[in-house]
């Protein structure tokens, strides 16, 4: 009987993995669907900080940005994120003047260090904005970056 269930789980786990990449099934998928609104297709940035909830987030001087002043090309910007605030749960990164300003979200387990290493595109000259939550409290810091070409408007 083991092997029965061994060998359904690893087609299951199989046709899952075809559709997520074929893009038939995505995790925002089931987000939206849960939580009745999705921050990837939000149009601003106080839209997003409205759908995570984060509309009063505290600026703090704990989270650390190392994004180039002026990005070369607007297609692949090189952007670290880390945090020093106790009890790190989430590092969500916006980039501000984007047609859907959420790029990433990721959270953390207990114990892990929080921080992240991405390469964000980034269609106009703006902000790189970190968004931390900690407990029930979320955090913020920006970093401005200077587009010179590329990026998502061409």
């Amino acid at each position: 009987m083991k092997r029965r269930s061994f060998l359904k789980s690893t087609i299951v786990a199989s046709a899952t993995g075809v559709a997520v990449s074929a893009g038939i099934l995505s995790p925002n998928m089931a987000l939206a669907e849960k939580h009745g609104n999705d921050p990837f297709k939000a149009k601003s940035v106080d839209e997003v900080l409205k759908m995570l909830g984060a509309t009063d987030a505290e600026a703090s001087d704990k989270i650390k940005i190392k994004a180039p002043e002026i990005a070369e090309n607007g297609a692949v910007v090189p952007v670290t994120i880390t945090s020093e605030i106790e009890g790190t749960t989430e590092i969500i990164s916006i980039s501000s003047k984007n047609p859907t300003p959420l790029a990433a979200k990721y959270t953390f387990g207990e114990g892990a260090a929080p921080s992240i290493k991405s390469r964000l595109k980034m269609g106009k000259s703006g902000d790189v904005i970190a968004l931390v939550k900690a407990g029930d409290k979320f955090y913020t810091a920006k970093a401005g970056v200077k587009v010179t070409k590329g990026g998502c408007g061409g």
